[in-house]
């Protein structure tokens, strides 16, 4: 029986040590060793590129970003479609290439690290001159992440021949590159380089995973390279692999793709807590959950010989695409350094739960749930989990141990977070509940209603703004209030800064605009998360505002619990610390704008709570 060569193709994807096609430099040889299409990832930048170094004023650009972004690729892809490059000069000599665009030289550096000292003085100069504008023909296409991107620069500073003029110029380069890092901007300030920066870790997104995911699942192999196998066309014992691919596609027996949206729902909120996952780790993840299997965790890849006797023992418990999705298939030494299974792992999938949730899966209640969930898939929940079930109300199943009941529970929560459906309405149970992040939807809302302009969802942002507030209150006073139309910026006196404080000089910022002061929540252009801060309104004048409180998922969740009832420092010191400093540069930002007169009595108020959990304050000096 003859096999499908994508499958083998596939696996040189994987997350197993011998994979070979993780870098771009080793898709080609796979290609031609497999006899199959590349997976074509996709390019967000390549528009970028094209119009900094085609456009009517071409500039040099360098791109930036950690490794598995696809910076070679970029470069690979601009040099052969958008300058007609020759692909077989690629990928040049000595990780530079030299050719031409429009008839402007062209020096294409793939990876600064890969050049050598000697190389890297070599092209130093050049470089420079480009960037400072003093050399208006040639352009560099450089790739470089952060840190080999400003060492280049530093290096060449520090090198002993240079005289103060020389040393100054790679000091302006240095200095203008930093800025711009720091600022996450692609031009520089002024336009005192002309180069364009661009950061492919800011690339990843949900379009970004689609597009990585249709280019694996809509393979032309899987129609013309299984036609021999008859595990193709079986129901009762389906081939394992076809069965994730279903199961990814969303083209099961009721069409769901919740699978999919969950694992784009997942990155975003791991990228959001500034856990990057770059696009290598996506066809890493992608093709362990269709190949992964436990059986042999040094490895962790099926093959069709192996697919095709999973299915005839009915082995499925082995290639679980929900457990392939956390990378519990691999070695945990493995599976650490990967960069996905890493932030996937600090959602705690398996671990977390509730009771309405462990319901579900124990007793099949609500029965309409259950049954939705087992049309979506009948191979990985009942048939798996019945019989174990069973066995462990019997008594004649062990709990705990690497095959205890405790581990086929974990498997059925994992499946559950991967499969359910949001709820449609308050009171009804979350998959985030089988998280450690609880809101994770309310945020992603929150998130999405702060896109529009004005908020597509104004209400929704009302009600989650005045948990937030009453979060922050509660954290502040130490106090559990109820107040949420207004942020008092209780501090600590005297020495006891850690402590929550119920003492302030400033009346409470309301988050309505009546006032000249008010609390805002916005989405931050550059970081997609949303952010609290306190907006001061000057007649005549712009809107100014204070140092925002960035809320990524992981504060978002504490402010939530704790306006839910969890005690501040019980969650997260850290958090705690944050929404601190939050109010202690608020309070700042407001003294400085509204200056008093050195001879004016200053306030202080002690803030307690009233019958209704409402915050009263009363002035200590009357």
């Amino acid at each position: 029986m003859k096999d499908n060569p994508l499958i083998a193709f596939l696996a040189s994807y994987g997350p197993s040590a011998a994979s070979d096609s993780l870098a771009d430099e080793h898709v080609q040889t796979a290609v031609a060793r497999h006899g199959v299409r590349a997976i074509e990832a996709p390019a967000p930048k390549l528009d970028a590129m094209k119009e900094a170094l085609l456009g009517d004023d071409p500039c040099s650009l360098i791109l930036t970003g950690t490794a598995g972004d696809g910076k070679t690729y970029h470069i690979r892809r601009f040099f052969i479609d958008a300058a007609s490059g020759d692909p077989k000069l690629w990928p040049g000599k000595e990780g530079v290439l030299a050719t031409s665009l429009c008839g402007r030289p062209l020096r294409i550096i793939r990876d600064l690290s890969q050049l050598t000292d000697a190389a890297k003085a070599e092209e130093i100069e050049g470089v420079t001159r480009s960037l400072l504008g003093e050399d208006r023909q040639t352009l560099y296409l450089v790739a470089a992440n952060d840190g080999q991107l400003l060492k280049f620069w530093r290096d060449a500073c520090e090198k002993e021949q240079l005289g103060a003029p020389g040393r100054a110029r790679y000091e302006v380069v240095l200095r203008a590159l930093t800025d711009m890092l720091h600022r996450d901007s692609e031009v520089s300030e002024a336009g005192k380089l002309r180069v364009r920066l661009v950061n492919l870790s800011r690339t990843v997104t949900g379009e970004t995973l689609d597009a990585v995911l249709d280019s694996i699942l809509k393979h032309e192999a899987w129609d013309t390279g299984c036609t021999q196998c008859q595990q193709d066309s079986s129901s009762a014992n389906p081939c394992p692999i076809r069965l994730n691919r279903a199961l990814l596609m969303g083209s099961g027996p009721d069409g769901s793709d919740v699978f999919r949206h969950r694992l784009k729902q997942a990155i975003r909120i791991a990228a959001l807590n500034d856990q990057h996952v770059p696009i290598r780790q996506i066809l890493i993840l992608a093709v362990n959950i269709l190949l992964g299997d436990s059986k042999k965790r040094d490895r962790p890849m099926l093959t069709c010989g192996e697919a095709r006797k999973r299915a005839k023992d009915l082995d499925y418990a082995r290639t679980n695409p929900f457990g392939n999705a956390v990378g519990l298939n691999v070695r945990p030494e493995r599976r650490r350094a990967l960069t996905i299974f890493s932030a996937l792992e600090t959602f705690g999938v398996g671990s977390e739960t509730n009771t309405a949730l462990d319901n579900l899966l124990m007793d099949r209640m609500p029965a309409e749930a259950a049954e939705r969930l087992e049309k979506r898939d009948p191979i990985y929940g009942e048939a798996l989990f019945r019989q174990r079930l069973r066995h462990y109300r019997d008594g004649t199943e062990a709990v705990t141990g690497v095959n205890g009941f405790a581990v086929a529970l974990e498997a059925q929560r994992r499946r559950l977070f991967f499969l359910m459906d949001e709820p449609a309405g308050a009171g009804q149970i979350s998959p985030w509940r089988l998280t450690i992040y609880h809101h994770a939807g309310e945020y992603l809302a929150f998130a999405g209603a702060l896109s529009g302009s004005p908020a597509t969802d104004a209400k929704l942002v009302d009600t989650i703004t005045g948990k937030l507030v009453k979060g922050i209150n509660r954290t502040l006073t130490g106090m559990m209030v109820e107040e949420t139309q207004r942020v008092w910026l209780a501090r600590s006196i005297g020495r006891s800064d850690g402590a929550s404080g119920r003492f302030t000089s400033l009346d409470p910022v309301p988050r309505k605009a009546a006032t000249p002061q008010r609390l805002t929540a916005a989405l931050d252009p550059a970081t997609g998360r949303p952010r609290l801060q306190v907006v001061l309104r000057t007649p005549g004048q712009s809107d100014v505002a204070s140092a925002p409180l960035e809320l990524r998922p992981l504060l978002f969740e504490y402010l939530m619990r704790v306006a839910d009832g969890s005690l501040p420092s019980s969650f997260s010191r850290q958090c705690q610390q944050e929404v601190r400093h939050f109010a202690l540069a608020a309070s700042s930002f407001i003294e400085n704008h509204f200056a008093r007169d050195e001879t004016e009595y200053l306030p202080i108020l002690i803030l307690s709570a009233g019958r209704d959990g409402q915050i009263q304050s009363r002035d200590i000096g009357v």
